[in-house]
């Protein structure tokens, strides 16, 4: 019999179907990443492809059980960054949605280790609300060092506009800030 205060059974499944698991939700942030200024880290085949591989990886996934619908869905939330991170200048962006992408994936392996647990869910789902919480925290922080630094009706690295000259506040402050 199983009490209330027992402690759920870690699943043992390897860790290369863990990681396998994981790949969708990495896959879809480097995907995102590709629309910005100044040049992305990444070429627009490049996302296609992770793109792409992310949707093929994600039916493979179902299909061999490794994953669930659940681990899945929660693995398109990248594209909820697109929103609070529009307009934002590459070289704070990426960094801020790798970051992102990092904060889920801890969620999604306490997920996937201790899948019987009742309070599994509710983990995936407070994460991603204080994630997308981080994500406009560090946007409104980025849009406000921009105005100190006087860009106004522009953004910073975009054609026509003033580039970043690195003396800006680094991305890390900026998404811890309090």
């Amino acid at each position: 019999m199983v009490g209330a205060n027992t402690i759920p059974q870690a699943d043992r499944r390897p860790w290369s179907i863990l990681l396998a698991s994981l790949l969708p939700l990495w896959l879809l942030s480097l995907a995102i990443t590709v629309e910005g200024f100044p040049r992305p880290p990444i070429s627009r085949e490049t996302a296609l492809a992770s793109l792409v591989s992310a949707g093929a990886l994600g039916i493979v996934l179902l299909w061999k059980k490794w994953a669930t619908l659940t681990l899945l869905l929660f693995s398109l939330f990248p594209f909820l960054l697109l929103g609070p991170f529009d307009e934002i200048s590459t070289t704070y962006k990426t960094p801020f949605i790798a970051l992102c992408a990092l904060i889920l994936t801890i969620a999604a392996v306490g997920f996937q280790r201790y899948r019987s647990s009742r309070w599994s869910l509710l983990i995936l789902v407070s994460t991603a609300a204080v994630t997308l919480l981080l994500a406009w925290h560090a946007s409104s922080a980025y849009w406000s060092m921009a105005d100190d630094l006087g860009y106004v009706m522009c953004f910073p690295d975009y054609q026509g506009c003033p580039p970043l000259t690195g003396q800006e506040t680094p991305w890390w402050v900026l998404f811890f800030r309090l």
